[in-house]
């Protein structure tokens, strides 16, 4: 024999009486709520900014085997003649691709709304003078899940803004 009790003699040690503190309780609560608050803000005003916490509106909607799969993107023409691709991003213009798609049809209807992108795109690249916005579409035509035939690409909208 060692001297020390039997095992079934030996003190137990208890968990304090109610579980979680109260700053445990606050804590939990509080983190909780922080999360809700992020999915429900990205979820109702369509942000994609904090995904995976909020939503991510491109793969919302299942496409349909045999319709057609649309690229929005926009082009600038710079006063000094140059036509670009301009990647659509909040840091870019101010808005997503998602968030164009979504604007659209408002957009459509006042076209001069087009110049906050511009001036966006000024602040954050400084010493460009975009002339003229342009939003466009690549049309993919599917057939089974699988493209069928040319890409095509429309203009869907056109603005033309103070240079100078």
């Amino acid at each position: 024999m060692t001297g020390e009790p039997p095992v079934q003699d030996r003190p137990t040690e208890r968990p304090p009486a109610g579980g979680l503190g109260r700053f445990g309780i606050v804590l939990r609560l509080t983190v909780t709520a922080v999360f809700l608050g992020i999915l429900l803000t990205a979820q109702l005003g369509r942000h994609d900014d904090w995904f995976p916490l909020g939503m991510l509106g491109q793969y919302g909607v299942a496409r349909d085997p045999d319709g057609v799969v649309l690229d929005t993107y926009l082009v600038g023409r710079f006063a000094d003649g140059r036509i670009e691709r301009i990647e659509m991003r909040a840091d870019t213009v101010g808005m997503t691709r998602v968030e164009m798609e979504v604007a659209l049809p408002e957009l459509e209807q006042d076209p001069s709304r087009l110049a906050l992108l511009e001036a966006t795109y000024e602040a954050q690249h400084p010493g460009t003078d975009l002339a003229a916005l342009e939003i466009r579409q690549q049309v993919h035509r599917l057939r089974d899940g699988a493209q069928h035939g040319p890409v095509e690409d429309r203009l869907v909208l056109a603005w033309t803004g103070e240079t100078g």
